[in-house]
């Protein structure tokens, strides 16, 4: 680390105010320098001490409060400086310094520092720091104690026959799950740090005798071109990092899951995790990717399949069958069959709304719902769907506001959404059947017809580092589609990896 972060004033009034101007790291390790840039944060904690009682080798320590674990640093760090009778041999400070590298002082994980900003990094990101003044070096110990949250459950991505471990908000938590499902000495976890004032470490993971370089470049260039403050939601990692940011539809593969995660690492990909984020994300990710769950190979091949193809039938269902319905009635009322026809017309009779108008209130209602009881308390949350789905649905249809057809398209449409398994794709979706239903509502089917051309036309001009957003279909990938995508074939027949990671280890087996 060659720079540390500092406020400066512009030098005239017509310049910007650039709170973020970097100078030179060319000052001395010592403590007033130390705190001449801490300033006066009542969390930073300074001690002297002196080493074995000896008045001539005085040394400080400096850490955060709340950050290290205090009864590590008194037994391992500031017992044996203060007891350890070698130390109290010495009569010059390089001696000194070497014992403490060479292990006088007991600890698993330790560095000698000659720079100031190192010093101050390792300080802020959960080390003890000795501080040694007349030789202007500091030796820092890794002796991170702030508390987190144990590994849980996942609480948005259930796993019904996998394991139940998810991700947390520690970086090296994560990187120990990731480590304790791959074991194999060609992991490589590359760290770069993103946001001027968050410092926020990112981990870029890969297999490296697997995963295509271009793309584990391209990666690392992308995540250190990120110019921002802090990143202070996970959104600020994939917008900088996608392909097209115009784009409503999920270009990451995001997680919780560490199995997945890993699944998709062995199988030529390359991993994402944010310190301080309970969730991982995962390059390049293809539109097959979203409909696919780690229990598809859990459970047999046949009952797999059957599950994936419901996946890709329900989200036609949700993105097209509102639309579809305005089209119908209102500009290709012969399509109907005749009984239908009575019984939609008998329904809309005393409704004085047009069909498209009630449409779009109950997608509109529907929304509404599901971001109430998001935001809500669980508890809340499940009585404002109650009451939006029963009391107020009910009383709408009695009162002859909306038609009760009208209600089931959109209940139907709202359950086909919820069995995608991704969340992302879900909301792109929600967004897009708008859309489409303004299109049917001006030029019915021909109106639908034509913004399904330019969806998919949208879908085809779009890359994720390289790779086609619709493959395997386009380009068209016969053996890939028929092993593991539509269906998922028996997990001997899928002896190869996908072929546009264009990975080194082709073969999975």
């Amino acid at each position: 680390m060659k720079h540390f972060w500092t406020r400066k004033k512009p030098a005239g009034p017509d310049e910007e105010y650039l709170l973020d101007e970097f100078i030179d790291n060319n000052k001395d390790v010592t403590t007033a320098n130390a705190k001449a840039i801490l300033a006066d944060s009542s969390d930073i904690i300074y001690q002297e001490h002196y080493i074995n009682g000896d008045r001539n080798f005085p040394v400080t320590v400096v850490y955060v409060d709340g950050m290290i674990d205090v009864k590590l640093v008194s037994d391992n760090i500031l017992k044996p400086l203060t007891q350890e009778k070698d130390l109290g041999k010495v009569k010059v400070f390089d001696d000194l310094i070497e014992l403490i590298e060479h292990g006088t002082v007991y600890h698993a994980s330790r560095k000698i520092q000659t720079s100031l900003g190192d010093v101050l990094s390792d300080i802020l990101n959960g080390s003890v720091a000795l501080i040694f003044d007349k030789e202007k070096r500091a030796v820092t110990f890794d002796a991170k104690g702030f508390e987190k949250r144990n590994i849980t459950e996942p609480t948005t991505e259930n796993a019904i026959k996998g394991p139940k471990d998810a991700f947390v908000e520690v970086l090296r938590v994560n990187t120990s799950l990731v480590r304790r499902r791959i074991r194999t000495p060609y992991l490589r976890i590359r760290e770069t740090i993103v946001g001027r004032q968050s410092r926020t470490p990112v981990a870029v993971v890969y297999i490296e005798n697997l995963t295509n370089e271009n793309i584990v470049r391209e990666v690392i260039d992308r995540l250190d071109k990120i110019d921002e403050d802090a990143v202070a939601a996970a959104g600020f990692i994939e917008e900088y990092i996608v392909d097209k940011r115009s784009s409503p539809f999920p270009q990451v593969l995001s997680t919780e899951r560490a199995d997945k995660f890993c699944a998709n690492i062995v199988e030529g990909r390359v991993g994402i995790l944010i310190d301080g984020m309970p969730v991982a994300y995962i390059v390049p990710a293809s539109i097959t990717l979203f409909f696919q769950t780690p229990d598809d190979y859990a459970y047999h091949y046949i009952i797999s399949s059957v599950d994936r193809l419901l996946r890709y039938f329900s989200t036609f269902i949700a993105l097209f069958l509102p639309a579809f319905y305005v089209a119908v009635t209102t500009f290709h009322q012969e399509m109907i069959p005749t009984v239908l026809a009575i019984t939609i017309i008998r329904s809309k009779i005393e409704v004085p709304f047009p069909t498209v108008t009630s449409i779009i209130g109950m997608l509109i209602a529907f929304e509404m719902l599901l971001e109430a009881g998001i935001r809500l308390p669980r508890a809340i949350g499940q009585a404002v769907s109650i009451i939006g789905a029963l009391v107020v649905g009910q009383a709408a249809v009695q009162a002859k506001l909306i038609s009760p057809v009208a209600v089931i398209i959109i209940a139907v449409t709202g359950i086909a959404g919820f069995i995608i398994p991704n969340q992302d794709l879900n909301n792109g979706i929600r967004l897009l059947r708008m859309i489409l239903v303004l299109c049917a509502s001006i030029a019915g089917l021909y109106g639908l017809s034509l913004a399904f051309i330019m969806l998919v036309y949208h879908l085809s001009t779009i890359e994720t580092f390289g790779v086609p957003y619709l493959s395997p279909f386009a380009p068209s990938e016969v053996k890939q589609i028929a092993y593991d995508t539509l269906i998922r074939m028996p997990l001997p027949f899928m002896k190869k990896r996908p072929q546009t990671l264009k990975i080194i280890n082709k073969k999975r087996r």
